[in-house]
């Protein structure tokens, strides 16, 4: 059996997400998973790959112009192969009824917009990247962040990400991959 080829497609804005995308590429090469990782602006048609992981951080309520619009761009080929979605926000480090309503939304929101029907879904806690943003955004950010009870020190980032959900997600990818080779 050839290795599973696979694409790793995603839009970051303060790196985390990148971040993310990469540990999953990480996992599913460690798998034998042959993997390409593409920034959406210049990711290649999925239509050469056996599985798309794409993903992208919520910001201002919204996907990102970027993954939205290759996913609008390459809507029929992605019709035609199995599509994993994760998303990065901040919302989803919440595990409430509202708030997880809340990133539910947006996963429907793209969906719609897109026309695209995942296989598999993740939304993953993102982090607060205070040194990476400016002056306006931190202080944006902080009162977010001080509203939702989460670390309000600017002098350092805060990373709100459960790895092993990471993990579980790419392992759950992989289950996916195996189950269209048989």
């Amino acid at each position: 059996m050839n290795a599973p080829n696979l694409l790793v497609v995603f839009h970051s804005v303060d790196g985390h997400t990148a971040t993310i995308a990469e540990r999953i590429a990480r996992q599913l090469r460690g798998a034998g998973a042959v993997v390409s990782v593409a920034q959406a602006e210049a990711a290649p048609p999925p239509d050469k790959f056996d599985v798309v992981v794409a993903g992208d951080p919520i910001h201002a309520g919204q996907h990102s112009k970027e993954l939205t619009a290759y996913l609008s761009e390459h809507a029929a080929a992605l019709r035609r192969v199995p599509v994993a979605l994760f998303q990065v926000s901040l919302t989803s480090a919440e595990r409430d009824p509202e708030h997880l309503a809340t990133a539910g939304g947006y996963v429907e929101q793209l969906t719609t917009a897109t026309g695209l029907e995942p296989r598999l879904v993740a939304r993953f806690a993102g982090a607060l990247r205070y040194t990476a943003y400016g002056r306006l955004k931190r202080a944006f950010m902080r009162r977010i962040a001080a509203s939702g009870g989460h670390a309000t020190d600017t002098s350092i980032d805060h990373v709100l990400t459960d790895w092993d959900e990471v993990d579980g997600f790419a392992d759950d990818v992989l289950q996916l991959t195996r189950s269209l080779a048989t």
